[in-house]
């Protein structure tokens, strides 16, 4: 264990694990949202950390920007904060407008979890305990996180939740990745989704019900493409808040996503289960970071599920077990 900073609110100490790869990857975890602190990656340009992250642990406690967390109880937007499973209408935390983000600010990411190193240190696994009720949301939930390094540079993120009553679930990591951060801005990267459609929004980002799709739209990225914008009449075409829907929504594993940074040379290629992926290019991040400093692929289900029955359901059952997978698989190279 790293390093703790006491909580004044609940006495309780944000703790720190990191976990290295033979080859040298290290990545550093937090007890507090079962966050990701830091990705470190050597390349042969020197060592690249590949998230945002606060440099001390006390800023994790004031923390508005989910920065590496896990959310959840449902990621992303529930509309109007409501929603019904059978005859029961549920009131969760209205966070963002009228509507719930990310489980409400009660969620995931500012709760303290059961952290502890697995197979000498090789894997770290956090586990919490949500009541039932806890952010409005019914049934009781047990939640278990694994962090592992395999093959040198992937950390592989394994999810499993079961619950005593019907429930909506939806887990997601809000990492935010900078794989150049001497470049301050991710506006040098090249972002590739491996997404034949999108789920159109709202001007409160919620989602219509229609999935539409991405040709001759700004959201097809199925080839890689410049986050700089190259027409200053096109300033908004690389902003994004949008749900990418996968091509197989089947709880297979398969690769998504690709962001590259041609000025470290160092690559991300994103796998996961999960059946959409929220791409947010970090237009709403503030001090101490800056506007475009990082951004986040979100790998989840999708937003505003409970509300729209078009959409692969989000409910999980006492009989059923939520697992998912998603890893992020770096690839050193030359700048």
């Amino acid at each position: 264990m790293d390093h703790s900073v006491q909580s004044r609110n609940s006495m309780k100490s944000i703790e720190a694990i990191t976990l290295r790869s033979p080859a040298g990857m290290e990545v550093t975890l937090l007890n507090i949202g079962a966050s990701i602190q830091a990705i470190r990656v050597p390349t042969d340009s020197g060592v690249v950390n590949a998230v945002l992250g606060y440099p001390n642990l006390d800023d994790y406690l004031r923390d508005s920007f989910y920065m590496g967390a896990t959310v959840g109880r449902f990621a992303n937007r529930i509309d109007n904060a409501r929603f019904s499973i059978g005859d029961n209408t549920f009131s969760v935390d209205p966070n963002d407008g009228g509507n719930c983000l990310h489980g409400g600010r009660n969620g995931f990411h500012q709760h303290f979890w059961q952290m502890r190193s697995l197979d000498d240190e090789a894997a770290v696994e956090f586990s919490y305990l949500s009541p039932d009720g806890e952010g409005g949301f019914p049934g009781e939930l047990e939640i278990t996180i694994i962090y592992q390094i395999v093959d040198d540079y992937s950390l592989v993120i394994d999810y499993r939740a079961t619950t005593d009553s019907e429930t909506v679930l939806n887990i997601a990591n809000h990492a935010y990745f900078n794989l150049d951060q001497q470049q301050q801005l991710i506006d040098t990267h090249d972002i590739q989704i491996d997404a034949d459609h999108f789920t159109p929004v709202d001007d409160e980002l919620i989602p219509s019900g229609e999935i539409r799709e991405v040709e001759t739209t700004r959201f097809d990225l199925r080839r890689r493409t410049a986050l700089r914008s190259t027409s200053s009449e096109d300033s908004q075409s690389r902003q994004y808040d949008h749900n990418f829907v996968m091509r197989s929504s089947n709880g297979t594993l398969r690769k998504v996503a690709i962001l590259t940074s041609p000025q470290s040379g160092l690559a991300m290629h994103l796998h996961t289960t999960q059946a959409a992926l929220q791409f947010y290019t970090g237009e709403f991040l503030t001090s101490p970071f800056q506007q475009r400093a990082g951004l986040c692929l979100e790998a989840q289900g999708f937003p505003d599920a409970p509300n729209q029955p078009s959409f692969p359901s989000a409910r999980l059952s006492p009989d059923e077990i939520y697992q998912q997978r998603t890893i992020y698989e770096f690839v050193p190279g030359k700048p």
